[in-house]
């Protein structure tokens, strides 16, 4: 809070006053270390710079780019009428199948609550019944992690077994998922919160593509959604009373589970008796080449590493269908000048233009994705 008065300067002030007024001591003493003038003027400077800054936190709780936390909840629910809350830590969502090679044992029923596991002991939970016909092979059914955030969120194929295969009533049955799981997200930062109090303003009147995307952004696990019309096939300058709705997590990934729960939620966003067919997203990988020159005494490997680390970041931040900006890579750049790297025309690569992801896909990166030539 630098326009907020220093401790020293509230010192300065009391130094000031007994220097002025003092009568009856010798004002200098003020200046010496330990005196009764001294301490008394400087307990005091603490006091006050302690007071001071309860003020300016206290001012900076009342205005939305000003407060953090707790005070950011309290803004956002305040403000805007409780309409929207920090969303809390998300479990991942996904869908298995379980299959027999034979159905000898006959008919049965998987019940809901039967945990699955991936290899690595992440577990899952079955939301609902799996019901086998006398005749029937094969069953799905929704499966939710048992603990929230995105280290729980597993690739496809991963689920694998069953956590007490006992249990089942055909010993040969199998599990597996042929989708990876989605929406498994952290509490969510008080940049993403305060970006959605922000846009709320301007989706009241709901019905819009823009109030779609934020009516399933505000799905628990959704972290980017872009929403488009469809034209009329047959008539390509009419539209068709169709959105497609793209929707994803942090990791690019979306999936059938995570979709219907966004496909209830829009009974909200919606206009109505306009479709908004929901698609998952892919996530589709992308290389960054980097060419970087350094100023002279400066730890070249480190400082690449914190570079390439913050193009990682930035390209992982890109929402569905959202394009690589070549230019906004060079601004990533230009944030590490002051520590001593030289940003250049030439030190973006690749990609040599403007990088737009396939309709339906999300841009990411992997650490090793950031080439140096």
């Amino acid at each position: 809070m630098p326009d907020l008065p220093t401790r020293l300067a509230l010192y300065e002030l009391g130094r000031q006053y007994i220097i002025t007024h003092a009568r009856k001591i010798d004002p200098a003493q003020v200046d010496v270390a330990g005196s009764d003038a001294n301490l008394y003027v400087g307990s005091q400077s603490y006091v006050g710079h302690a007071v001071v800054r309860q003020l300016g936190e206290r001012v900076n709780a009342l205005l939305l780019d000003g407060c953090d936390g707790e005070d950011l909840d309290r803004w956002v629910f305040d403000n805007l009428n409780g309409l929207i809350v920090r969303k809390g830590a998300s479990a991942a969502v996904d869908t298995v199948q379980f299959s027999r090679a034979v159905a000898t044992v006959g008919a049965g029923t998987i019940p809901a609550g039967t945990m699955v596991k991936s290899g690595d002991g992440i577990e899952y939970v079955t939301l609902v019944d799996a019901t086998f016909s006398a005749l029937q092979l094969t069953a799905t059914a929704t499966v939710r992690a048992t603990q929230a955030g995105h280290a729980y969120q597993v690739g496809r194929y991963q689920l694998r077994t069953f956590a007490n295969l006992a249990a089942i009533f055909d010993a040969s049955m199998l599990v597996d998922n042929a989708e990876p799981a989605a929406g498994g997200e952290d509490v969510e930062g008080d940049d993403t919160l305060r970006e959605r109090a922000r846009a709320l303003p301007g989706q009241l009147r709901r019905g819009t593509l823009g109030a779609i995307e934020f009516g399933a952004s505000s799905v628990a696990g959704v972290t980017s959604a872009m929403a488009l019309e469809v034209f009329d096939s047959l008539t390509p300058a009419m539209l068709a009373k169709v959105v497609m709705l793209y929707i994803a997590d942090s990791s690019g990934v979306s999936n059938l589970a995570l979709g219907n729960a966004v496909q209830v939620a829009l009974g909200e966003w919606r206009a109505a008796g306009i479709q908004v067919v929901v698609s998952n997203s892919v996530p589709e990988l992308t290389q960054v080449q980097l060419h970087l020159g350094f100023s002279g005494s400066v730890d070249t490997v480190a400082l690449t590493a914190e570079v390439a680390a913050a193009v990682v970041t930035y390209v992982n931040s890109l929402g569905v269908n959202q394009p690589l900006l070549r230019n906004a890579l060079g601004t990533v750049l230009t944030r590490f000048t002051s520590a001593g790297l030289v940003a250049s025309a030439g030190s973006v690569v690749s990609p040599a233009g403007d990088l737009y992801p396939t309709t339906g896909y999300t841009l990411r990166m992997r650490p090793e994705d950031v080439v140096l030539v």
